[in-house]
């Protein structure tokens, strides 16, 4: 097991100098403080070794299937151009909507209408949604009911889909 995923964990563990560590704590360090690569990119990493049993998840926590202390590991390692690409490459794979797998249906499907609808009305996206995340958690409602709620109040008609919105509420009811 000398592959470059495996000397990058070795690496990982080493600089830290313990054997277990949080998600946060591996995306954070890989990320912030030793440079490697952005966040996301750290996320796919963490998700490639978990995936090849390199690092297992136990309780919250992350740690080494195997002592990877016989590895070699080179003074100042980085990852190299050619694993960061395999890692970045994982970041572009199509969702799991795109293979034709439907999502169950709970009024979310109607949210992506909503926002078009807020978007043409000349509302920011980002500040709709946030917006919209805000109601549904104080009300505690469906962020379709939700995103229904901003439109309206913003002055926005609402009439056409109100009812979309409470037939699709009304059928994850039934």
């Amino acid at each position: 097991m000398s592959d470059e995923a495996a000397v990058c964990t070795a690496a990982f563990f080493r600089i830290r100098g313990k054997d277990v560590v949080t998600p946060k704590e591996f995306t954070m360090t890989v990320s912030l403080d030793l440079k490697w690569m952005p966040v996301k990119e750290a996320g796919a990493l963490m998700d490639l070794l978990l995936e090849r049993k390199i690092l297992t998840r136990n309780n919250g926590y992350l740690r080494p299937t195997t002592d990877l202390s016989d590895l070699q590991v080179p003074i100042a390692y980085r990852p190299s151009e050619d694993f960061r690409q395999e890692i970045t490459a994982r970041l572009k794979k199509p969702a799991a909507r795109s293979k034709g797998v439907k999502p169950k249906s709970d009024g979310n499907d109607l949210f992506p209408i909503l926002v078009q609808q807020a978007v043409a009305a000349g509302l920011a996206k980002g500040a709709f949604i946030g917006e919209c995340n805000g109601v549904r958690k104080k009300l505690g409602i469906n962020i379709s009911a939700a995103a229904l709620l901003v439109l309206r109040d913003r002055g926005i008609n609402v009439t056409a889909l109100c009812q979309q919105v409470y037939d699709s509420l009304t059928r994850k009811s039934a």
